[in-house]
């Protein structure tokens, strides 16, 4: 039984242009980096042998744990477009503080949004897709009744 998330896992093109991204554009917590880490171990984990990678993982506000790795030895293939019907993990949500801000300033961080920040039906939340680099897609989530605070209500 799942007890609690602890990290999404995010696979990058390029760490460096990540890291600015989540810092300055999400504004969350660079907590760690590790660089060059290639061993046995990884090897293992991963299931790719002579793997490298580097890794930085974020904290949010609410002390979650966001986990970017850029595979040195090892780049995979870029999907593109990326589509949110693409089969695996399609999207992670983050609840933010304004979407119209990060909408208006996407450009400036290589981000952009499937559509304009939308209004839900019952008024409780602002939302929108984000595509991160082109790479991986973000639901962005304004919160504006606390009925919304969580997914699903409670």
């Amino acid at each position: 039984m799942a007890i609690a998330l602890r990290h999404i896992g995010i696979v990058v093109s390029s760490l460096e242009k990540a890291v600015i991204l989540f810092q300055n554009y999400l504004g969350c917590e660079l907590v760690a980096e590790y660089s060059g880490l290639a061993s046995k171990h990884q090897e293992i984990l991963v299931g790719i042998k002579n793997v490298e990678m580097d890794i930085a993982i974020f904290r949010t506000q609410d002390n979650n744990r966001i986990e970017l790795l850029e595979y040195k030895s090892h780049p995979g293939e870029k999907r593109a477009p990326v589509l949110s019907n693409d089969i695996g993990a399609s999207h992670f949500a983050l609840s933010v503080e304004n979407i119209d801000a990060l909408y208006k300033t996407r450009e400036n961080f290589d981000v952009s949004f499937i559509s304009e920040p939308l209004l839900s039906p019952d008024g409780f939340v602002k939302v929108a897709y984000a595509v991160l680099m082109n790479e991986c897609i973000v639901e962005l989530v304004e919160v504006l009744n606390e009925k919304a605070t969580f997914s699903g209500g409670e």
